[in-house]
């Protein structure tokens, strides 16, 4: 359109595949899906040499505009949807893009339960701050198995849940403070979601109890006479006359799943970017893929933390039959020898999840768990 920008974000253009794609199978034209791959495509062949993705980029000369790359505001919804492409249409090529993506974000990204940001060419630290829409990322960490990693940082948006009484958009964490000119909290959903996915993980009775603080703190500051207000500043709980679209889709939805999922009962779902369910059917798949099939599931000893996509568990575990599951989680070491410089040269231990670093000595191991 005339005078429309042409700066998009990652998110903005990597995220139409399960909608589109969905659109395609139901009226049988392929156009929509080719669209949406074509898009998907172009911005998997721009990651840079780490296989690491920008903010932004401009459609019309197909080059970055901001190349401090996380998971949070601009990329996020780019991963989620890797990965349910491949849960929704059984693709193996949709499972390799986000496998590829996912090791690349666990080693640059990662800082123990926390994820920074960094410059997609070169790995270095730009941002340390935490953004609520991180808070998506531990449910994504579910669908593929890596409950540890996903519990870790899911209880750390709890604490500062706790400590503001909701979640802030950025906090430093550097600085251990508030963004100065982003303090507000527009009722986004991502905490809430994350809290569904765990518990439907877990059972875990703590995640019915988090849902709890969620729904109060919702209750308590937010609720006016026309609806739910979103916090201009989470310092004052002051309000502002807006309520977002996604508080109903996403945010008021995951918490009534949360307390009661009946309706997924003998049936399975996934859900888009803006929480709207999309149903896992064979007749979706070319080909359904082994790891779909439960009887297969009964071959692992902890069925629990099996990913039914990939069979990727987390830790690394052996299979009655013998063979060797690698853990989703796995990042190897950069040196086959286990030497190393910098903790950077380390990657994610494959039986504990955990970061691994570089002793005095200059050898990787788990030497601040010890």
């Amino acid at each position: 359109m005339e005078n429309e920008t042409t700066e998009t974000s990652t998110s903005g253009c990597g995220s139409l595949i399960l909608e589109m794609g969905a659109l395609s199978i139901m009226t049988g034209d392929p156009r929509y899906e080719s669209v949406a791959l074509r898009a998907l495509r172009k911005l998997w062949s721009m990651q840079s040499s780490l296989k690491l993705f920008g903010t932004t980029l401009d459609v019309s000369t197909g080059k970055w505009i901001e190349h401090s790359a996380g998971i949070g505001a601009g990329v996020d919804s780019f991963y989620e949807y890797l990965l349910k492409a491949h849960i929704l249409f059984g693709k193996e090529d949709y499972w390799r893009m986000f496998h590829s993506a996912y090791v690349a974000v666990q080693k640059h990204f990662r800082h123990g339960p926390w994820y920074h940001e960094a410059d997609m060419r070169t790995g270095r630290a730009t941002y340390w701050q935490l953004t609520s829409l991180q808070a998506f990322w531990p449910g994504l960490q579910v669908l593929i198995g890596d409950i540890p990693a996903a519990n870790s940082s899911h209880r750390e948006f709890f604490h500062v849940w706790k400590q503001f009484g909701v979640l802030p958009e950025r906090y430093l964490l550097d600085h251990q403070m508030l963004h100065p000119t982003e303090k507000y909290y527009p009722l986004r959903p991502e905490f809430a979601e994350s809290t569904f996915y765990l518990y439907q993980a877990t059972k875990d009775p703590w995640y019915i109890e988090v849902g709890e603080l969620i729904v109060n703190s919702l209750n308590l500051y937010t609720r006016v006479e026309g609806g739910f207000a979103s916090i201009k500043d989470v310092t004052t709980m002051q309000l502002e006359d807006h309520q977002h679209s996604f508080f109903l889709a996403e945010t008021c939805k995951y918490l009534y799943l949360l307390f009661d999922d009946s309706f997924m009962l003998e049936s399975n779902y996934v859900f888009t970017t803006e929480g709207h369910p999309l149903p896992v059917l064979s007749t979706w798949h070319e080909e359904l893929p082994e790891a779909y099939i439960p009887t297969n599931w009964t071959n692992l000893k902890r069925p629990r933390r099996a990913s039914a996509m990939s069979l990727q568990v987390c830790p690394a575990m052996t299979l009655d039959s013998g063979q060797h599951i690698e853990s989703a989680c796995h990042i190897p070491d950069v040196r086959s020898d286990y030497k190393c410089l910098t903790d950077e040269d380390c990657g994610v231990d494959s039986i504990t999840c955990r970061r691994r670093s570089c002793s005095m000595a200059g050898y990787c191991g788990l030497w601040l768990f010890l």
